[in-house]
Formats: C-alpha cells, sequence, structure tokens
C-alpha cells in the first residue's frame, strides 16, 4: 500500500486515522496492525540479571571483555548471536576504556550522568520482526521493539533508534538505546533497509532475522537479503566465493527510504506498545484499544551518522505530527544541491563557498586522493599511505609536485579546496588506513545506481578473503550476523579487484588507482566511460537528497569537527543554515553544536595512543543533547544555543577522561560571543577555535 499513498495517509497509528476508524464509546481509537509489519509477533523476556535489553546480560565490565563465544561455533543460537552482535555494535561505535569514560562518564549504566547500580543490565521484553514498504522490491526492513520494566505509560515516551553506517537491527543500541532504556522510554531499533544482510553465492547461503542461516531457497522472503540479478549464474561462474550485500545490492536504493523507515518503526512499536499483553486494553466487544497515542506519548527520533540523516528524514516526511523531536550526532544527511547553493562557511581564515556535495561525490574523490594525501602521516595518525599512489596520480596529471612531500601535500590540498576542514586531515589518514572511503565509495556507487553484484561495477566485487576471494567457511558464515557490519571490510570480507582477482588495495602497486577512479567518474560524469551509468548513480543521489526547510520541530544536531567521514561542509552545516534562512519559529527550534576535538568513530579513541591525547568521545554530547530535549519537552527547559563547545583531551593517555575534559554545553543566553555560531545572510560564521586550541 506504501507505493501507492502519500505519506501523511501513511501514519496509520496517529490518532486521527484510528478515530475514523472507530473505536469504544469513549472515541479511543482501535490499535489496527499496520499492513507493513510481517509474521507474528512474539516477545522474549529478559530478567535483566542473566540477560537484558541494552548489554546482552553482559554489562559494563562484560562489553570492555571478551568476545562473548559460542557453544558451538557453526551453529551458534539465536540467542547468542544476539549477545555477540549487541557486543560488536557496543564496541564499534563507542570507546569502551575506562579511562575514556566508559561506564563513568556514558554507557549502559549511565542515567543523567550518574552511575546505576544495575550495571548497564536492564530488564524487559523485546519483539522483533520485519516490515515491507509493499512496493514489490524485497526490502525486509528489521525492527526491534524494547520495552523496559521500568517503562511507565502516565509518563510514556518512544526512542527511535535506526541504526548508524550499514548496520543491521542492532546498530543504534549502544547509542539510542542506552540512552531511551536508561530513561525508561520504549526502544524502536531499526536496520533502516540495509542491515547486515549477506548472501553467499557459493553455497546460496543467506541471514533470517534473528542472525541464523538458511538456503536461499528455505528462507524464501523470510530472507534478510537474497540476490536476485538475472546474470547471477554467470557472474558465479566467471567470479566465484563471492559475496552479494543488501546496501550495496539490493537494486532499491535503500537510503532514499530511510526516512520512511524510520516512521515505519515509530508506527509499529505505538501498535506494539498497545497491544493488550502491554498497555493496550480491550472493549466490551474485544476490541484492542489504542490507549498510548501520539498526544499522550512523547515520541523522539534520535541516532548517529546514517542513523542521523535518516532521523532527520523521517522529521522532514512526518506530517502527521508522529515525531516530537528529533537529536543527531554526525548525520549523514544531504541537502539538495540546489538549497545550498549560494551558502557559504567562514571558519577563521578558512572559506568555502561550494557547500553541500553529496557523500558519494567527496567520498569518491578521498578514495582516490587519500592514500596519497596519507604519505609521511604522523604515525601516531595510523597512516597508511602508497607513494606508488602518488605518482600514479601524477602520471595522470592529477597532482604536481618535486617530491613525494609536495604530491602529498598537492592531494591534501585538493582535499582542502574541496571543503575539508583541516581539523580532519589527522583523522583521514586512520580512516585511510582501514579503508572507510574505498569501502564507502563502492557501496554507495552499487546502492545509488540500483546495480545488483552481477553488474560488476568498475570490477569491484566482496568475499571473503584476505588477499583473494576464499570460499566462506561455515563458521565465517554463522558468525556474520553478529561481527558484519553490512558494508566491507567486515566479517572476514573485503573489496575483491575482479580485474586482477586481488584484494582491492593489494591489486596493483598504485592500489587499485584505476578502479577509484573508474568510481571518481561516476561522480563526475565529465570522464565516465559509460555515461549512462553515472546518470543512474546521480539520479541515485537525488533521491536521497533532504530538505531542511520541512523540519519543523525540535531538534538538536552535535558534529564533531574532525569528523573526516561525514565532513561538516557538506552535511550539518549546510543543513543548518538552510534551515535556520526560514526565519520561523519551528526553524528556530533547531540547534547546532560543534565539539572541538571530536570525530565520527570514537572506537580509535581507546585503541590509538595517537587518538586518546587528541580526542573526546562524541557520544558524550549525543547524551547531552538527548538529556536537554528531554527536559525541553517535559517541562520547556531551553535547548543549548548554537555554539562550538572547546573541550579539552587528555594530557597522557593513562589518564582519565574526566567532566572537566568535557566542558557542557550551554543554553543560548550562556554561550560567549567567541564560541556562538551565527548566520549572517547566506555566511556562516563558525568560531575556529573557542577558548581552547584546536590540536
Amino acid at each position: 500500500m506504501f507505493a501507492r499513498y502519500p505519506i501523511h495517509l501513511l501514519t496509520l497509528t496517529g490518532a486521527v486515522l484510528l478515530a475514523s476508524c472507530g473505536g469504544d464509546d469513549n472515541n479511543t481509537p482501535f490499535n489496527i496492525r499496520p499492513d507493513f509489519i510481517q509474521g507474528t509477533l512474539t516477545a522474549v523476556e529478559y530478567d535483566g540479571v542473566s540477560d537484558d535489553l541494552l548489554t546482552a546480560g553482559l554489562g559494563v565490565s562484560g562489553l570492555q571483555g571478551a568476545a562473548p563465544a559460542y557453544a558451538d561455533a557453526q551453529h551458534p543460537t539465536a540467542a547468542e548471536l544476539r549477545r555477540k552482535a549487541i557486543y560488536s555494535n557496543y564496541r564499534a561505535l563507542l570507546d569502551t576504556t575506562t579511562e575514556g569514560g566508559f561506564g563513568r562518564l556514558y554507557g549502559p549504566n549511565i542515567y543523567r550522568g550518574e552511575v546505576q547500580a544495575h550495571g548497564g543490565k536492564i530488564a524487559g521484553k523485546e519483539y522483533v520482526f520485519l516490515t515491507d514498504s509493499g512496493d514489490g522490491v524485497q526490502r525486509n526492513v528489521t525492527v526491534a521493539v524494547q520495552i523496559p520494566a521500568s517503562f511507565d505509560p502516565h509518563n510514556a515516551c518512544l526512542v527511535v533508534g535506526a541504526s548508524s553506517g550499514s548496520r543491521g537491527v542492532y546498530g543504534a543500541i549502544g547509542t539510542s538505546a542506552e540512552w531511551g532504556l536508561n530513561n525508561g522510554c520504549a526502544v524502536a531499533l531499526t536496520d533502516k533497509g540495509t542491515g547486515n544482510g549477506a548472501h553467499d553465492l557459493d553455497s546460496d547461503t543467506v541471514i533470517l532475522a534473528d542472525g541464523t542461516l538458511a538456503s536461499a531457497t528455505a528462507a524464501g522472503t523470510a530472507s534478510h537479503f537474497t540476490a536476485s540479478d538475472a546474470g547471477l549464474d554467470d557472474f558465479s561462474a566467471t567470479y566465484p566465493a563471492r559475496v552479494a550485500y543488501k546496501h550495496a545490492h539490493s537494486g532499491a536504493n535503500p537510503e532514499k527510504d530511510w526516512g520512511l523507515f524510520v516512521l515505519q518503526a515509530a508506527q509499529a512499536a505505538m501498535y506494539v506498545l498497545n497491544l493488550p499483553e502491554n498497555f493496550g486494553r480491550e472493549n466490551d466487544a474485544g476490541k484492542n484499544l489504542q490507549v498510548l497515542r501520539r498526544n499522550n506519548t512523547l515520541v523522539i527520533a534520535a541516532s548517529v551518522s546514517n542513523g542521523g540523516g535518516a532521523s532527520l528524514r523521517a522529521a522532514e516526511l512526518d506530517s502527521s505530527g508522529l515525531i516530537d523531536a528529533v537529536v543527531v550526532s554526525e548525520p549523514n544527511v544531504q541537502p539538495a544541491q540546489a538549497l545550498a547553493a549560494g551558502y557559504s562557511v567562514q571558519q577563521g581564515s578558512y572559506q568555502w563557498n561550494q557547500l553541500g556535495r553529496s557523500l558519494y561525490d567527496y567520498t569518491s574523490l578521498l578514495s582516490v586522493l587519500q592514500p596519497c594525501a596519507s604519505v609521511g602521516a604522523d604515525a601516531a595518525a595510523v597512516g597508511s599511505g602508497s607513494v606508488a599512489r602518488c605518482h600514479a596520480l601524477q602520471s595522470a596529471g592529477l597532482i604536481s609536485g618535486a617530491n613525494d612531500a609536495e604530491l602529498a601535500a598537492a592531494a591534501q590540498q585538493q582535499l582542502r579546496d574541496y571543503g575539508l576542514v583541516p581539523e580532519q586531515d589527522f583523522t583521514q589518514h586512520a580512516n585511510n588506513t582501514i579503508k572507510v572511503p574505498q569501502s564507502i565509495a563502492v557501496t554507495y556507487a552499487n546502492a545509488y545506481g540500483r546495480f545488483g553484484v552481477s553488474d560488476n561495477l568498475c570490477d569491484f566485487s566482496m568475499a571473503f578473503g584476505p588477499l583473494a576471494p576464499t570460499s566462506a567457511t561455515t563458521t565465517q558464515l554463522a558468525d556474520l550476523f553478529a561481527s558484519g557490519n553490512g558494508i566491507p571490510p567486515t566479517g572476514g570480507i573485503v573489496l575483491i579487484d575482479n580485474k586482477t582477482g586481488s584484494e582491492d588495495r593489494a591489486a596493483s602497486a598504485d592500489q587499485n588507482l584505476a578502479g577509484h577512479l573508474c568510481l571518481r567518474d561516476l561522480a563526475s560524469g565529465a570522464n565516465a566511460a559509460d555515461q549512462t551509468k553515472a546518470q543512474r548513480v546521480a539520479a541515485g543521489i537525488a533521491e536521497v537528497s533532504a530538505d531542511p526547510r520541512k523540519l519543523n520541530v525540535p531538534t538538536v544536531i552535535v558534529h564533531g569537527r574532525a569528523d573526516a567521514i561525514i565532513p561538516l561542509n557538506h552535511s550539518s552545516r549546510p543543513y543548518f543554515a538552510i534551515n535556520q534562512s526560514q526565519g520561523s519559529k519551528a526553524n528556530a527550534d533547531l540547534r547546532y553544536v560543534e565539539v572541538l576535538n571530536a570525530h565520527h568513530l570514537d572506537l580509535l579513541n581507546g585503541l590509538f595512543p595517537g587518538y586518546k591525547t587528541r580526542y573526546v568521545g562524541l557520544h558524550y554530547y549525543f547524551g547531552q543533547a538527548l538529556d536537554q530535549m528531554y527536559a525541553h519537552l517535559r517541562n520547556g527547559s531551553p535547548l543549548p544555543g548554537n555554539q562550538v563547545v572547546a573541550t579539552t583531551p587528555r594530557a597522557d593517555a593513562a589518564d582519565l577522561l574526566t567532566t572537566e575534559n568535557l566542558p557542557a554545553m550551554q543554553t543560548a543566553d550562556n554561550v560567549s560571543s567567541d564560541c556562538r555560531i551565527q548566520l549572517t545572510g547566506k555566511t556562516l560564521t563558525i568560531p575556529a577555535g573557542c577558548g581552547n586550541p584546536v590540536l
């Protein structure tokens, strides 16, 4: 039904539409099951001791320890997979070291800054099920609705957490769910149509919603993702031992529906909350009535990275008023290019006049230039530069210089001119080392252009490695739901250059420059060998464009300035500026907070000494923003002002990060003039340092 009706007719849980369907004598609407929910809804109860909603029984200490093991590595149970998936997702997003603040300043045992006796273990019940948009394309979005035992129907709240990156349904467990469950809110988690849906083509094995495996034939429509390209057999014969992934190869461009899937998760959660076994009730005729509704339940869309972008898109789409507020951190949000035109950013002595470039545009450029720009990087930056890439770029006429240092500087300058701020330089080196831009470029080129795995786009594929395609073992496949993140390199799966049959970076001395120039050409279009493919990618990018003018609920965006994965000049900064230009009260309720010495991947702070003494965890401020938003919604407390927050990293890696390192976000009246973010005309002025030096 969702392909046929506009979004304002989709909110079947809205009181107005449901009331029109009838109710009891007091006009309480019926609790009608949304058509997009698939299968039977069954709850699993967690006692908060042996197992729980938030940490799967691990608690703070378990999350800091070794990965939980399986009794049988080839056949882990659904409960074991859930436990490890929660463990993996927590540790992939946060710095889980005590020194960095885990368990002391933030974490599953923290409620409004105070350590709780429950140790992160929260009792309650959880429903996991699939939803579908019903447009004929297999989506099978996984949703988990968690209801803590502390949920108070007289003070009802719901946090909707879309997964970050391409992660599975527990991809927001350590961010949105952590805050929501500790505040007694129900939580609706969604993988937003990406998720860890892998299809091993050799064995024809797919993953089910609970993480267990099945053959594609046996799974049928219950498969999280099954590749269905017309040319799949020929491709597999030519390129054996390959893997198709949902985000890249579903042919659905799931990002265009991220906002819809967040709304669906919220609607599904409201339905679940109103089941008679929870907080709904039955009338005399035995009809299920909807007691919790949008007029008596606070709904906050909150998440980070891709989940943050999905939350903003959901609020833009939500004409029914289901969502009351949005809180996001480092959102992957791509304002429409036409809306961003004419805006500029002034940050100290730097000025950028081209804002709001698409994720694929700047990431495909990073995948080409960053291996060279990382040459000679400080060892603490975990650089993995390629002198051969620099020389190949010079031979292609793309950079110039008299020596390797000048070539690296030329590559870096191009990135600066493209809108990447100087504070991102250090973190770009690590991102290149762990192959972030390369993997994003391959995944999103396929997704935006709706290419299947058999299209062999730019001669890239995915396979178990490490250095050449290897047939997956049963143990590797069995663990993929729990250890994978939906985008290679993950769970042993790597990018493969099909021209050579080798892992992407090992394919040639210049780290497969030809493959990445092909991806770059799909972004620019000017030199693309196949203009049709470039046009398909461009069409997909247009489908995911955001419109900040449509945001009309209280919102806080928090972003770390050193973020080299989602650069501020192409995401949060132009989104904020476009929104603020509208001048209405609704637009005045969007607040933007930029945090110095913070970046995109907090986990790196706990891994590398060079990070421990340069950065603080942005997650701390995401939680603080949620605290302030909740107080605003409940009692009218002021939201934070538009500001730069000047943090102070630890002097020594062994030191404990404390609140002295992490100044609180200030309300508008208390933001000092040297920290205030301001929009004048179409120029957004960002304070360079705000009192503290930027590392």
